[in-house]
């Protein structure tokens, strides 16, 4: 009899009369699965303090990468500014007899970039925990597009031999090492 009904549903399938399907109790078992999934997961990529600090970081290499393009492309010398106090950078193409903002490409605005509680909200949570060239925390950018340590007090640049800028987002921290002569920038 078994035989029968084993062979019955052979020839069902065959014949695309019986299709193979799951019950409600396993679909039920696959849905809490996800769910419980999706209740671990998601709240742990809206907090990710490696991603936020990463981010804030390219955004300050793309800046830093703007400032040594328009200082070659305009034969004059840029200024980058860090206030790790104040969680703030700026960008300059004079500062004496007296500071002239560049303006920022896409807010039309004096270039000046806010990080920390004042900042924007993907950044809010990034510090800037040091900015140091040479000891100053003033970088410049000649015609050609080399780095330099720019003291505020002297006003003058002296070929910067370490440099670096290090943001910090709860437990993360990223440094952006500048390299002296090429000003080429790297992310550790």
């Amino acid at each position: 009899m078994r035989e029968v009904r084993m062979s019955q549903a052979r020839q069902s399938r065959r014949a695309g009369l019986v299709v193979g399907g799951f019950t409600l109790i396993e679909i039920l078992v696959v849905v809490v699965i996800l769910g419980i999934a999706a209740a671990i997961v998601v709240p742990a990529i809206g907090s990710r303090s490696d991603l936020k600090a990463t981010s804030a970081a390219r955004m300050l290499m793309a800046d830093l990468i703007y400032a040594q393009n328009r200082a070659i492309s305009q034969q004059k010398p840029h200024f980058v500014r860090f206030n790790a106090g104040a969680e703030t950078y700026e960008i300059f193409d004079q500062m004496t007899p007296t500071l002239n903002y560049i303006k920022h490409p896409v807010e039309a605005s004096n270039f000046l970039v806010t990080l920390g509680p004042g900042g924007a909200k993907p950044i809010r949570d990034v510090f800037i925990d040091t900015a140091s060239f040479d000891g100053k925390t003033v970088l410049m950018f000649d015609e050609l597009g080399t780095p330099f340590a720019y003291d505020t007090g002297t006003n003058t640049g002296t070929a910067m031999t370490v440099g670096s800028i290090r943001l910090t987002c709860g437990t993360v921290a990223v440094t952006i090492i500048v390299e002296p002569f090429s000003g080429e920038l790297r992310l550790q």
